[in-house]
C-alpha cells in the first residue's frame, strides 16, 4: 500500500484499480482519516456529503453515515444509484454504487453498499504538503474580479504547488472548481504579503465545524513568491520531523 500513496513520482494519469485487497486498503484509509465523501445521485445535480463509518470485509460491504443535506437519505433509501468522490493527500478516488440499503449503526441510520469492483485512482499532486497548525492562523485573502466581497481564509496545509484553506460558513456552492481568484494575498510569517493567483480545485462544507475546506492550486507564482513558499514548506517539514523525533522519547 505504501506504493499507492507514494508521491515521489509526481502527478500521475488516472488508473483503474480492480484488486480487492487494494480497494479495501484505500477504503480503510478514507475511513480512518475521516475524509469526506462527496455523493452525487444519478440524474441529480445536488451533491451530498457523508463518511465511511464501517467496513465489513466478510460481507464486502462499506457503511456510510447519514448524508448532508438530509435529503440525500431519502434518495439512498429509495435505492437510487450514485457516484462517490473522495480526496486523500492529493489523491482523488472515485467509484460508482448501484444502490445502498438502510442499516442501523449505534441506534442511528446508516447505508450499506457493496465494495466497488473498480475504483478510479488519480494522484494529482506530487509535492510534499505540510500541515499548518490551526492556532497559527496564517491568512490567505481571496479576491475576484467579478465579486465585490473579499474572502478571508486560513491555511490548513501547504505545498509548493497549492494549499488547503478553511473559511467560515458554507461557501461550497459559490466556489466552483476551475474558478480563478486574483489578486490573492498570502501572509507568511517573517516574509510579508505575497501576491498570488489561485485556482479552486474542490470545496467541501464541513457541517460539524461550520467551515468550508477548499483545495487551492497556485497559478504560476512569481519566482520570488515561489521561493518564499518553498522556504516556508521546508520550514514546516523540518518542524514536523523535529516534533516526530521528540515524540519518540
Amino acid at each position: 500500500m505504501s506504493t499507492l500513496f507514494s508521491q515521489e513520482a509526481g502527478p500521475q494519469p488516472p488508473r483503474d484499480i480492480r484488486s480487492p485487497i487494494e480497494i479495501t486498503a484505500l477504503l480503510k484509509t478514507l475511513m480512518l482519516s475521516r475524509d469526506p465523501l462527496i455523493i452525487t445521485f444519478d440524474d441529480r445535480l445536488q451533491k451530498f456529503q457523508s463518511f465511511i463509518v464501517n467496513l465489513d470485509t466478510n460481507s464486502g460491504e462499506l457503511w456510510i453515515d447519514e448524508m448532508i443535506p438530509r435529503e440525500g437519505d431519502r434518495y439512498a433509501s429509495q435505492g437510487e444509484a450514485f457516484k462517490v468522490d473522495a480526496w486523500h493527500e492529493g489523491i482523488h478516488m472515485r467509484w460508482s454504487c448501484p444502490g445502498a440499503a438502510q442499516v442501523m449503526l449505534d441506534d442511528a441510520p446508516a447505508y450499506a453498499a457493496k465494495f466497488p469492483e473498480e475504483l478510479t485512482y488519480h494522484q494529482k499532486r506530487g509535492a510534499f504538503r505540510a500541515g499548518v497548525r490551526r492556532t497559527a492562523d496564517i491568512p490567505l485573502e481571496l479576491n475576484h474580479a467579478e465579486r465585490e466581497r473579499t474572502l478571508k481564509s486560513y491555511l490548513m496545509d501547504i505545498s509548493a504547488t497549492g494549499c488547503k484553506i478553511r473559511l467560515d460558513g458554507d461557501l461550497s456552492k459559490s466556489l466552483q472548481p476551475g474558478e480563478v481568484f486574483t489578486p490573492c494575498y498570502l501572509q507568511l510569517p517573517e516574509t510579508g504579503r505575497l501576491e498570488l493567483a489561485v485556482e479552486i480545485r474542490h470545496a467541501v462544507f464541513m457541517e460539524t465545524a461550520n467551515e468550508t475546506h477548499v483545495g487551492i492550486h497556485f497559478q504560476q507564482p512569481s519566482p520570488l513568491a515561489q521561493r518564499q513558499i518553498d522556504k516556508f514548506v521546508n520550514y514546516l517539514q523540518r518542524e514536523a520531523r523535529r516534533i516526530e523525533k521528540e515524540d519518540l522519547f
